[in-house]
């Protein structure tokens, strides 16, 4: 790993030492899986090593980021980076308990135990990171708007939207004020999923669909004779991370320094051009900065 994204994360003596173990067995490159010894006692990366297990919670409904196939199997980008960091503990894929997860209740999945981590398109915000720990972030995103094909021309600016557009927004997401910051005139309507929005914007029960681009970049992959783009962004962006309870901050530092080395190794260029490398959306690059957890 280069000396200045060493430089950029912020690494407790603890996760430190973990890190250490780490690059001496070969382990933080995705090679061997490591042993529970290779973690400081007590620390939650040694004792899921010991448990031998993980639930992971996820979303299934994310063409080409998260989703669960018609074999029953995950799959996706965040799926393959989630595995990438919990293969050092010893959690191969069979060891992972995936917990189907929504945007409203991952949060409290989170602080009642329900799941270990949270793993598909968590924005990281200020009010999140008060109640969380945060790992990241491994992606960097701005809002956008999908409508059905034909429907964009004429659009250049936010103010072009008609009055009365009626936007979807999932429920639980930043959406819900984005929207009515940056689009005051639209009406808003929620749901639990992103493929019901989908569903109602195909139907025609509304005008278009809120979400961050590679959010949405799978539905227009999969039916582009009927979605396509609005052509501007808008709202504060995203910057996605890897959420987990608040007391487990070593293992989010850990998280940190391993996500680190999947950009320095082109782990995470690898990871998404195999899943989203269609999608016409660039890989994600470093951040400037890792989270403090």
């Amino acid at each position: 790993m280069s000396s200045l994204m060493l430089k950029n994360l912020k690494i407790t003596a603890v996760a430190g030492a973990a890190v250490i173990a780490l690059l001496a067995s070969g382990c933080a490159g995705g090679g061997a899986t490591a042993q529970p010894s290779s973690f400081p006692a007590g620390s939650t990366m040694a004792k899921i090593a010991e448990a031998g297990k993980i639930k992971i919670g996820a979303s299934p409904n994310q063409p080409g980021l998260s989703e669960l196939n018609l074999q029953k199997k995950w799959q996706g980008f965040n799926i393959d980076l989630a595995e990438y960091l919990v293969e050092p503990m010893g959690i191969g894929k069979d060891d992972i308990e995936w917990v189907d997860t929504t945007a409203a209740n991952r949060i409290p999945f989170i602080e009642q135990g329900k799941i270990d981590i949270f793993a598909t398109a968590l924005a990281i915000t200020p009010e999140r990171a008060k109640t969380i720990a945060l790992a990241g972030p491994y992606l960097e995103t701005k809002p956008q708007l999908i409508l059905q094909k034909g429907k964009a021309a004429g659009l250049k600016t936010l103010e072009d939207i008609p009055k009365g557009t009626k936007i979807c927004v999932l429920q639980g997401s930043q959406g819900q004020p984005r929207v009515s910051a940056s689009i005051p005139q639209a009406e808003i309507s929620e749901f639990n999923v992103l493929t019901n929005c989908i569903r109602a914007l195909e139907q025609g029960s509304v005008d278009a669909v809120d979400s961050t681009a590679p959010l949405l970049a799978g539905f227009v992959q999969e039916k582009p004779d009927v979605f396509e783009f609005a052509p501007m962004t808008y709202g504060d962006g995203e910057r996605w991370g890897i959420g987990m309870a608040k007391d487990r901050t070593d293992m989010c530092t850990f998280f940190n320094e391993r996500l680190a080395q999947a950009f320095a190794d082109g782990t995470v260029t690898k990871f998404w051009e195999a899943r989203m490398g269609k999608s016409g959306l660039a890989a994600p690059t470093a951040p400037k900065e890792m989270s403090t957890c």
